[in-house]
């Protein structure tokens, strides 16, 4: 999920990564692995720097790239539910 990240901001624009990362931890005292832990805190904290039209473009370029990368075929359209087929898929529960 952190890959599917860092890989979505940097096609977003590159210029943003190290501001985002620095807003993240500065905000929640957590990086990109935000997004991984906490999806909905992620999205909040992205949705106060650009806004919220924005926050749901980054999210969907995310989804993309893990829809990609996982090869599913589900009809994922968030990040929770993006984690949660993660999660289910390697067993992990945190």
């Amino acid at each position: 999920m952190v890959k599917a990240v860092v890989h979505s901001v940097e096609k977003a624009n590159p210029t943003l990564k190290s501001l985002l990362e620095l807003q993240l931890k500065t905000t929640t005292g957590q990086g990109f692995e935000l997004a991984y832990n906490d999806p909905k805190r992620f999205k909040e904290a992205v949705s106060k720097l650009f806004g919220e039209y924005s926050a749901r473009l980054l999210e969907i370029l995310i989804i993309s790239y893990f829809r990609e990368k996982a090869g599913l075929k589900e009809d994922v359209n968030s990040l929770r539910s993006s984690l949660s087929i993660s999660r289910e898929f390697t067993g992990d529960e945190g």
